[in-house]
């Protein structure tokens, strides 16, 4: 795609301006971290002083103290006991960290465990970074990715990937560098970027489950690269089994573990997180009504929590108390963020259906937008259907779905004199409905505890 000349704002170029607001987000997200500690956005967290005695373990501060004080897996079965099922490369990065300022530099342990949770920041930020790489590929330029980057950077979800002491953060990251490594590779066809981005697939599985739903908008291009006719050093075919084993062998160790010292099913996603929700199938796939969309906050009650479409508007604004809503101005701005976020959707979908239908990409990049995204929303729907408990459902689980409908937004348009009225006009309601909802979210989360 041809590259359009830098352009001003304030008469300081586009790229100062990127560079800007990468740079307050960051900040912003570390001192929300520093603020607000391990309060929101963790479920089954646990006490790290209740995990002292024998019989105490639970939680994912319970599996992290295991790991420190044991230096070894569990030799038990965790079946019923939360926190200890999931895949344990966070806990075992987190166990590593604490030995290191806990046991050697006598730290205390309430500041060793704010001091790890910070590193989800720079997680997060990875990440971020991987969705501006790929928005770049796609061919977004100058002011439009400047509204990209205040999206992936400003985004609520990613302040409660920031500060939630779970795997989510992590997977993120490794999910968005096997994400953009495939797309770099399918430019460059350097084996040894396919390599590496097997490897980030499998140690993102080896942290959380979640990370699988990047599978289908990484084959896209797998499937193009056969088809192509374009020559490698090393044959295609070749390449795709040693990867393959790169990504089996971390994915696949802990449930295998489990499988043959526990008889654990495979990828046996732990104990449910809240209560049964009995809502009919239709009902929790149909548009979210008024009463689902109440009560921001996580409560557990399935008359709230029922609809699916609900919930992943709901957690990715205000997940678990990330915002004190018991004064009148935060509720009536993050319900004022609530309806912004619906109206953004809307634009966002508009305009990935228009760009899906236009040339406005190549069909391998196309094609990478609508079935990435129809295999994402795939996962979601199974993973809820298939546990429907309150707090299966929640947007931080698969961030990286926000960046097809935002890539369709970003690429619908050039932003110049070339766009046609449908392209000016979806371009700037979604750049303008980006902008409000940054400064907002950026205010509220001023609202600490």
């Amino acid at each position: 795609m041809a590259r359009r000349r830098n352009r001003r704002f304030l008469g300081i170029p586009d790229e100062f301006w990127i560079a800007f607001v990468i740079m307050v987000g960051f900040f912003l997200e570390l001192v929300y971290d520093i603020e607000v500690g391990m309060k929101p956005g963790t479920l089954n967290a646990g006490s790290w002083s209740a995990a002292a005695g024998e019989g105490g373990w639970s939680g994912r501060l319970g599996f992290i103290r295991y790991l420190t004080d044991r230096r070894a897996l569990p030799d038990f079965d965790p079946r019923g006991i939360p926190g200890f099922s999931e895949p344990p490369l966070y806990q075992v990065f987190c166990a590593l960290l604490m030995t290191l300022f806990h046991r050697v530099m006598g730290w205390r342990a309430g500041t060793a465990l704010h001091a790890i949770l910070c590193c989800n920041v720079i997680f997060v930020m990875a990440g971020e970074c991987c969705g501006i790489g790929i928005l770049y590929r796609l061919g977004v330029r100058g002011r439009k990715m400047v509204t990209g980057i205040l999206f992936l950077i400003f985004f609520p979800v990613f302040y409660h990937l920031s500060a939630s002491l779970d795997g989510h953060a992590l997977a993120f990251m490794l999910s968005m560098l096997s994400l953009s490594g495939t797309m770099s590779w399918f430019e460059s066809r350097r084996y040894s970027v396919l390599r590496g981005s097997a490897l980030a697939l499998g140690l993102a599985l080896m942290t959380s489950y979640d990370a699988a739903a990047v599978i289908p908008a990484e084959l896209v291009f797998l499937i193009h690269a056969l088809r192509d006719g374009r020559r490698n050093q090393v044959p295609l075919r070749k390449q795709y089994r040693n990867c393959a084993v790169i990504a089996a062998v971390p994915a696949l160790a802990w449930p295998v573990r489990q499988l043959l010292l526990f008889r654990i099913p495979p990828f046996y996603p732990g104990p449910p997180t809240g209560s049964l929700i009995s809502a009919p199938v239709l009902r929790r796939l149909s548009l979210p009504g008024a009463l689902s969309m109440r009560h921001f906050h996580t409560t557990g009650n399935a008359a709230f929590e029922y609809n699916i479409w609900g919930q992943l508007f709901k957690t990715g604004l205000a997940d678990f108390h990330a915002v004190n809503l018991s004064l009148n101005g935060t509720r009536i701005m993050m319900t004022a963020a609530l309806y912004l976020s619906v109206a953004l959707c809307a634009a966002a979908h508009a305009a990935l259906l228009y760009t899906l239908f236009s040339s406005r990409l190549s069909r391998p990049y196309a094609h990478f937008l609508l079935f990435g995204y129809l295999g994402m929303l795939a996962f979601i729907l199974i993973s809820a259907l298939a546990r429907p408990y309150t707090g299966t459902v929640r947007l931080m689980n698969t961030a990286p779905v926000l960046l097809f409908p935002l890539s369709g937004l970003m690429v619908c348009g050039s932003g110049d004199a070339s766009d046609n009225l449908f392209e000016r006009a979806v371009s700037a309601a979604g750049s303008g409905l980006i902008l409000i909802l940054a400064f907002l979210t950026a205010f509220l989360y001023g609202f600490y505890y």
